[in-house]
């Protein structure tokens, strides 16, 4: 169980997973105001694996190359990236994972389908994740078809494999260089609510015709949400607010150190079913990045409110 000082699941908390008479233990005593009950959590080690591209991977340190070490590349390039923050991430919870990753840079779950099939194919795997290109389609953007189609194909491969595996999509944000920066792009102007509300739409489309997807992870709309809440800034192009954070990489496309900690959480908590607040500002991941311990909060509690009130 997760216990919560305050109602409505607000304030400090702790997490029970064993048998605990006496909460002075905790420094929990007389203080419980509301509670949830966790999922069971697997036994034995769970092998899952992230497949994407650079969306997945990231694009630079500290991100790209985080936690490698922990991380089974199967495309042999050393990569960390989110699996890597993901992984330790699961390590500060006490939970056994082994992170892989499938990640091409630039590339779709089409390409993915038609030259990585050895490589996601090479095990049974218990959890995967599927990210698509950051445009639907990179030749459409905006598409559908093809996430529908090839999300389709790739998950009828793990589970033709292993039926209990758990098959999620990973819906990705809105690029603030399509929203603000990219003259006669299909979102130039339109803000990000409308960018991401398409993505929305897409991801949600390709888990609608495939009941073997379980699950659309929607890390876009945290980054949506932390924006909606003045967490962080809307337009890197005008400068960022005094006070914000800025989920996006100097690139306007990727996410900055900030984004790629929180796109974990949010994996983290809809993955596990554990409240990422759990981790604390003290989270090692976190202070791993260069996050400060506000920064870390706030990360945290951004993830809580989409893996948990609207997911």
């Amino acid at each position: 169980m997760t216990l919560y000082q305050d109602a409505q699941y607000g304030g400090n908390l702790v997490q029970l997973r064993a048998s605990a008479p006496d909460l002075t233990a905790y420094s929990f005593d007389n203080l419980t105001s509301s509670f949830r009950t966790l999922p069971p959590q697997p036994t034995g080690t769970q092998a899952i694996l992230f497949i994407g591209n650079s969306f997945t991977s990231g694009t630079a340190a500290p991100i790209k190359d985080y936690n490698a070490a922990s991380v089974v590349d199967l495309n042999g390039s050393g990569v960390g990236g989110i699996p890597g923050i993901f992984q330790q991430l699961a390590s500060e919870a006490s939970l056994r994972y082994g992170a892989y990753i499938e990640a091409v840079d630039s590339q779709t779950l089409k390409y993915h389908y038609q030259n990585k099939l050895p490589q996601i194919g090479s095990r049974k795997w218990d959890v995967v994740v599927m990210q698509e290109h950051s445009l639907i389609d990179p030749q459409q953007p905006g598409n559908a078809s093809n996430l529908i189609a090839y999300s389709r194909l790739l998950e009828q491969v793990v589970h033709g494999a292993n039926a209990g595996a758990r098959v999620m999509l990973m819906e990705t944000w809105a690029r603030a260089d399509q929203v603000y920066n990219t003259p006669g792009g299909l979102w130039n102007g339109r803000g990000v609510e409308q960018m991401e509300g398409d993505l929305r739409n897409a991801y949600n489309a390709a888990r609608a015709q495939d009941p073997g997807i379980v699950d659309v992870v929607q890390v876009g709309q945290a980054a949506l949400l932390a924006v909606q809440l003045g967490v962080a800034d809307r337009n890197p192009y005008d400068g960022i607010d005094a006070g914000k954070l800025n989920f996006w990489n100097s690139d306007g496309y990727h996410m900055s150190v900030w984004g790629g900690y929180l796109e974990a959480l949010v994996l983290f908590g809809r993955i596990t079913g554990l409240d990422p607040r759990a981790l604390g500002n003290g989270s090692k991941a976190g202070r791993d990045l260069g996050l400060s311990g506000s920064q870390i909060q706030a990360a945290q509690e951004i993830a809580y409110r989409q893996a948990f009130l609207n997911p």
